[in-house]
């Protein structure tokens, strides 16, 4: 089961000194055979070949290891939770093509990381980050986006980019703005991933729904 998989591996990285992974490359056992599974709930992410925009691409491999550290970081162990959380991100970057949203052309500007935050949840996301503190202050020391430049917001975006931040993104809201619906969403039930799908400010369409059933049946 995947979420045998991705408890073995969290364990493990705990023990380590630090739970982010250095490198996508070399996997571990544990971490092949859970990029074979989500392989499952992002069936587009086995290849960047062609990606509409290949600086954001990446693949099941690549994104395994430190999907797994941001379940570890933001220590969410229940299957359901993690399903759900790993659907939004497989549907909100179109399989792990994107990072930033690029619709409509040119894009939002501020919007993006592997759960397509906006401008908003991009800033309190960095904020919530204390070694990007210096960085950020640099760019802004305001707690909110409200009259920030276009330059401003992608700059503050640019620094939750990186993929030991973008792929921790989801977790994070999850854990730190949807906290009165886990319970919920801990049953598994279509009801409780709507409640989430409320806290995210989004109905659970066809397409969404498409998505968590696929992560739901990679941990069958």
């Amino acid at each position: 089961m995947l979420f045998e998989v991705f408890k073995v591996a969290m364990l493990a990285s705990m023990a380590c000194a630090s739970v982010l992974p250095t490198s996508s490359k070399r996997l571990t056992p544990r971490a092949a055979q859970a990029a074979d599974q989500i392989l499952q709930i992002a069936p587009k992410s086995s290849t960047c070949a062609n990606a509409p925009a290949p600086d954001e691409c990446a693949t099941n491999v690549q994104a395994a290891p430190f999907l797994i550290a941001a379940m570890s970081k933001y220590s969410i162990y229940s299957v359901s939770e993690i399903a759900a959380v790993l659907s939004v991100i497989a549907f909100e970057s179109g399989d792990f093509k994107y990072n930033t949203n690029h619709f409509p052309a040119p894009g939002r500007p501020g919007q993006g990381t592997r759960a397509m935050f906006m401008p908003n949840y991009v800033l309190l996301y960095a904020r919530s980050i204390p070694e990007l503190a210096d960085k950020l202050n640099a760019i802004t020391t305001a707690s909110t986006v409200d009259g920030l430049s276009d330059d401003k917001l992608n700059a503050i975006r640019a620094l939750v980019l990186p993929d030991e931040y973008t792929w921790g993104s989801a977790a994070w809201f999850l854990t730190t703005q949807c906290a009165s619906i886990r319970s919920s969403l801990q049953t598994g039930s279509q009801a409780g991933y709507e409640a989430y799908m409320g806290c995210l400010g989004v109905t659970a369409t066809d397409d969404r729904l498409a998505y968590w059933k696929q992560a739901t049946a990679a941990f069958s």
